[in-house]
């Protein structure tokens, strides 16, 4: 008889002593809706808003898709790109060389560097040049302070022919900081660096840098950067020229990641990659569903969403193997919870595995009473 009440009291309280969650469909609204307007903006929805993953709400999620939005502010920089021209700077390295008077070109060697071989630019802009005196040259391009070299000298040589060169580049930089190999701060040079081969020339990005967080600092703009676009769809509008005081920042991806729990082999949090994610990834990284104790009716999505006090619950119907091919086209969102319920069965075996210490206290228990 104690036995019975015992077995009668935990049954009722099953819900407290069973380890760990027991959510199942049935927890969940009875009504589970198969239209979209539910969850695109209408004024009906509930807490929490249940939708049966179908093949109608996957033709819906991709007609609802955003559009990829490129910034005006890459767009606004294509044609600077274009007439890209490295101006000198306070700092910089020059060498000016004029053909056929040796005299007016500081000799090189092998044992003398660009820094020592040539001009520097000083603060105020200026260089030293012999029968010149003090020129302008900051601001100004190599070609362009090399044609006003030339009609200066021109006043002491007959046709002189004038070249002029950076020889370091110390007046302009740029910096990229965060999740690439090599992060620091690079120079500005005559050729043109474009924003991938700054990241290139970093040493690329490391294992878990997060592509969707990266920024760039110009001024007092402050941009997100679409590498995604580059990378993957080729769209190369972003690829922008670095330009002096730039800092690109690559996030490391700390919050992009699923939280997956419930009936799989290893409940755990999964970092997504750089490419969109489905459910049967992740599924199958956490060594899938335990069969044997998962519920097939529910395999649930959790996602907040835009409106703080809802929150979207997609349940897949995956009783039927076929309805997995569904979990492959169905796109996770960072900090997406996917739960898979246990089976009625395995709530109902965690239940007896509570009881047993029970039942085994009390023979024990009974055994002590009848040799007193």
């Amino acid at each position: 008889m104690r036995y019975l009440i015992l077995l009668t009291a935990l049954s009722l309280s099953a819900c407290t002593i069973i380890p760990g969650s027991t959510i199942s469909h049935t927890d969940f609204p009875s009504e589970l809706y198969d239209v979209p307007d539910k969850l695109f903006g209408g004024q009906d929805i509930v807490e929490p808003n249940v939708v049966l993953i179908t093949p109608r709400l996957m033709r819906d999620l991709a007609a609802n898709q955003p559009p990829r939005i490129i910034p005006e502010f890459f767009l606004d920089r294509s044609s600077f790109d274009k007439d890209y021209r490295y101006r000198i700077g306070s700092g910089d390295v020059l060498t000016v060389t004029v053909w056929d008077h040796p005299e007016l070109t500081i000799p090189s060697g092998q044992f003398r560097d660009a820094k020592d071989q040539g001009n520097i630019v000083h603060e105020d802009g200026t260089i030293f040049y012999p029968y010149v005196g003090k020129i302008v040259a900051a601001g100004k391009t190599p070609a362009e302070l090399r044609d006003e070299l030339a009609a200066k000298l021109g006043r002491y040589i007959e046709e002189p022919q004038v070249d002029v060169k950076v020889a370091v580049f110390n007046s302009q930089k740029f910096y990229l900081t965060g999740s690439v190999n090599q992060p620091g701060t690079y120079p500005i040079t005559h050729i043109p660096l474009r924003l991938l081969e700054a990241i290139n020339l970093a040493g690329g990005f490391r294992g878990e840098a997060d592509i969707y967080g990266a920024t760039l600092t110009r001024g007092d703009q402050n941009i997100e950067v679409p590498i995604y676009d580059m990378l993957y769809e080729g769209d190369l509008r972003s690829n922008i020229v670095m330009e002096h005081g730039d800092v690109l920042h690559i996030a490391p991806d700390e919050t992009r990641r699923v939280f997956v729990m419930g009936e799989v082999a290893r409940p755990q949090s999964v970092r997504m990659t750089q490419k969109p994610m489905t459910l049967t990834q992740i599924l199958s990284q956490v060594g899938g569903i335990r069969e044997d104790r998962a519920d097939g009716r529910g395999i649930y999505v959790v996602r907040q969403s835009d409106v703080p006090e809802i929150v979207n619950v997609f349940q897949l119907d995956a009783r039927q193997a076929y309805a997995l091919s569904l979990a492959d086209d169905f796109i996770l969102n960072s900090r997406d919870i996917v739960y898979v319920s246990p089976s009625p069965i395995s709530r109902w075996n965690r239940l007896i595995s509570n009881l047993l210490p029970a039942i085994q206290g009390l023979n024990d228990l009974d055994s002590i009473q009848t040799r007193n």
